[in-house]
């Protein structure tokens, strides 16, 4: 019991010469683990950045609320680009309804106005 003892008190007094090398902290000691760290985030930040662009440039296209698209991206992310894909107007709807407007805007500049209320009534 006490040859234990013994053993068990050399072995932690021996790792006191470990003690500044973890009480200290080290970059170049990280290696591979420490860049997986520091990217991982960095790369996750960057991917949730373009989705909120992406959705933000499709939904102005696509003559959508771009701004509320962009914060629902910026908070909900890859949810928020799924839902955002769900609930998108098809592109081709969107050029019909723009033909539409244009030719109402036509009609309306091309008509007269009526009498008594613009032009050379003299």
């Amino acid at each position: 019991m006490i040859l234990m003892n013994s053993v068990i008190a050399n072995a932690i007094s021996g790792l006191d010469k470990f003690a500044p090398l973890v009480d200290e902290w080290e970059p170049v000691g990280w290696g591979l683990a420490g860049a997986a760290c520091l990217l991982v985030p960095i790369i996750t930040f960057i991917i949730w950045l373009a989705i909120a662009i992406w959705m933000y440039k499709d939904a102005k296209k696509r003559d959508e609320n771009a701004v509320l698209w962009l914060i629902i991206g910026l908070i909900l992310g890859l949810i928020g680009l799924i839902i955002w894909i769900v609930v998108r107007p098809d592109m081709d709807e969107v050029m019909r309804k723009r033909r539409e407007k244009q030719q109402y805007q036509q009609q309306q500049y091309q008509q007269p106005p009526p009498p008594g209320q613009g032009g050379n009534n003299w």
